[in-house]
């Protein structure tokens, strides 16, 4: 306990007490003989009271104790000289005794030589009359006995002040260690770049980190005492059987899942959920540490997409030298045969033929795969390269009745590459767009600024669109949901747009439409003109 609430209880006690024995001996005189003048309790109580109005304003601690202190050896004294019993001198023993309990030997020692001064003034001045009723030996005793009990007391307030001393030396110690340690997981919790939010047993939220709001998206005075979503409708219940596992006791440590932001998406989270226990080992609370793990993710599927697409490098070298050479013989004599009308085999020979074409299709996307890295590269305008493309596809977009729009914002954009490569991109994305359309529709392409760095590309269509199963595979070499698809044309759309430094995103809803975003760096950009 601090040392200055300390004195605030002893002084709250001793004024209590000097309040109960003055009104103790007030009453103990109406059934005692006791020859004292009616000023003495009365001066005695309104000190009393003068001291209660003094606690009541907070006065200086240490000015109180004085004034306890004095009121306490000057009331002995009064009694002393109303009734001069040299009994009553044992009684200056009490204020030492008091002073002593206030753990500090000052006090005693101030005290000490003002009680003796006083003794030695009542013996001079009211006790000579007893000279002839008591022995000297006994006053001896009696003084003896004072001295021995002052002396108890100094040394009891000797002691208890080192013990005090040494007690409030460790409990500093403690309060040092405990604030340390409290300073160190507080500085923990704060500072964590992983989300920690803690939970009551009913799983409502009861505190929360600045990480967990940045991750989540959910401010902290939103959270507090409330039940906020945070998985996937679907995974509901997964979490509800998690729930019951912490609340059993069990750990779950570091088990990958997605979780949803208060936006609604979604993202691949690491959890650890703990209970939380107080001194008396019963569970209070759960913890949740929350790590996006999104980043790890996307790293691990490139990987795996690298590998796939130096697989199918590798494959597509080999293919490609040796079966275009035979290729290319038997595709010359189907071409013979079928030169002769007179044939009689013509009608398979000519499918043997499309087939052929079907293969030699097959074979030059490998190609496109076996080739390295972008070599020559060049500047070209970024937009005239998608105008070009626009103008190849408008008769087959006329034809099927598919009106297309264009919303161009980076007038002169230059971008560093291959551009044969970006229009065979542009190519493949919009054939895609267009096998999507079971009817008429609409196509929008447009441009703009992503940021200093990066130029967007936007080809939207409202075709029949794709689930996500769908689009976490597009990428995937061979695969393809057309029945004479090659299901290479998006892997290949993907190594170029990564070869040029980019990235390609796509975000589609079955029955809705589709629109793949692809994200290329820019060398220039136009100022805009300043009008007077």
């Amino acid at each position: 306990m601090d040392k200055s609430l300390l004195l605030i209880k002893r002084n709250h006690l001793f004024i209590d007490l000097f309040a109960i024995g003055l009104l103790l001996h007030t009453i103990s005189s109406l059934f005692f003989p006791y020859k004292f003048t009616t000023s003495i309790p009365f001066i005695v109580i309104l000190y009393c009271g003068l001291l209660f109005f003094l606690r009541r304003i907070k006065i200086n601690n240490e000015m109180l104790q004085i004034l306890i202190l004095t009121g306490l050896n000057g009331y002995i004294l009064y009694i002393n000289i109303d009734s001069p019993y040299y009994i009553h001198i044992l009684l200056f023993v009490y204020p030492l005794f008091v002073a002593s309990l206030y753990h500090s030997i000052i006090p005693s020692l101030i005290l000490l030589p003002v009680t003796l001064i006083e003794v030695i003034f009542l013996f001079n001045t009211y006790f000579t009359r007893f000279e002839g009723s008591i022995e000297f030996a006994d006053i001896y005793v009696l003084l003896f006995l004072m001295v021995l009990m002052s002396v108890t007391a100094i040394i009891h307030s000797h002691f208890i002040e080192k013990s005090w001393t040494e007690m409030e030396q460790q409990q500093i110690t403690l309060e040092r260690a405990l604030d340390s340690r409290d300073g160190y997981l507080q500085m923990f919790f704060e500072n964590a770049k992983d989300g920690i939010a803690v939970f009551d047993l009913d799983a409502r939220i009861i505190e929360v980190n600045p990480a967990f709001e940045l991750l989540y998206g959910w401010s902290r005075q939103e959270c507090i005492g409330k039940h906020i979503p945070l998985v996937p409708p679907e995974n509901a219940q997964a979490a509800r059987e998690r729930i019951k596992k912490v609340l059993k006791g069990e750990s779950l440590y570091s088990f990958e899942t997605k979780d949803m932001k208060r936006n609604g998406t979604f993202f691949d989270a690491q959890l650890t959920l703990s209970p939380i226990y107080d001194k008396s080992g019963e569970m209070v609370a759960m913890s949740v540490i929350t790590r996006d793990i999104s980043f790890r993710k996307e790293a691990e599927k490139l990987i795996v997409q690298s590998e796939k697409l130096k697989l199918a490098g590798e494959i597509a070298a080999g293919v490609a030298h040796e079966i275009r050479n035979p290729m290319t013989v038997i595709s010359g004599f189907i071409q013979m045969m079928n030169a002769d009308d007179q044939h009689p085999y013509q009608t398979y020979t000519k499918l043997i033929e499309s087939e052929l074409e079907r293969i030699n299709l097959i074979i030059s996307e490998f190609l496109i795969l076996a080739k390295p890295h972008v070599r020559t590269t060049k500047e070209f305008n970024l937009e005239k390269t998608i105008q070009d493309i626009v103008v190849l596809f408008s008769p087959e977009l006329n034809l099927r009745g598919i009106v297309l729009t264009e919303s161009k914002s980076v007038p002169n954009v230059v971008v560093v590459g291959e551009q044969n490569q970006i229009k065979q991109v542009l190519i493949n994305i919009i054939k895609n767009a267009i096998e999507a359309f079971k009817k008429e529709g609409s196509l929008h392409i447009s441009t703009e600024y992503e940021n200093e760095d990066f130029v967007s590309i936007h080809i939207e269509d409202n075709g029949e669109g794709m689930t996500q199963e769908v689009i976490n595979q597009i990428f995937e070499p061979f695969f393809t949901t057309k029945t004479t698809g090659t299901g290479l044309g998006m892997m290949i759309t993907q190594k170029i747009i990564q070869e040029h430094g980019g990235k390609i995103s796509i975000n589609s809803r079955l029955n809705k439409g589709t629109v793949v975003s692809i994200f290329l760096p820019y060398k220039e950009r136009r100022k805009p003109a300043i009008s007077n």
